[in-house]
């Protein structure tokens, strides 16, 4: 198999072709059920503070 390159104008139109055509995009669906990373090291960070911040018996 022979790789096919493109030049800068038939890029834009392959990629225009694709998203147009075949290209869906799931959006949250992808992400329900899932923690980022970010969101996670942030939840943990403020839990962290929390837990530090509270009166010790």
């Amino acid at each position: 198999m022979k790789m096919h390159f493109y030049d800068d104008q038939e890029v834009d139109k392959v990629a225009t072709q694709f998203f147009k055509y075949y290209y869906h995009d799931r959006g949250k669906m992808k992400w329900s059920g899932f923690l980022l990373s970010e969101h996670t090291a942030a939840l943990n960070k403020e839990m962290d503070k929390e837990h530090n911040d509270s009166p010790q018996k």
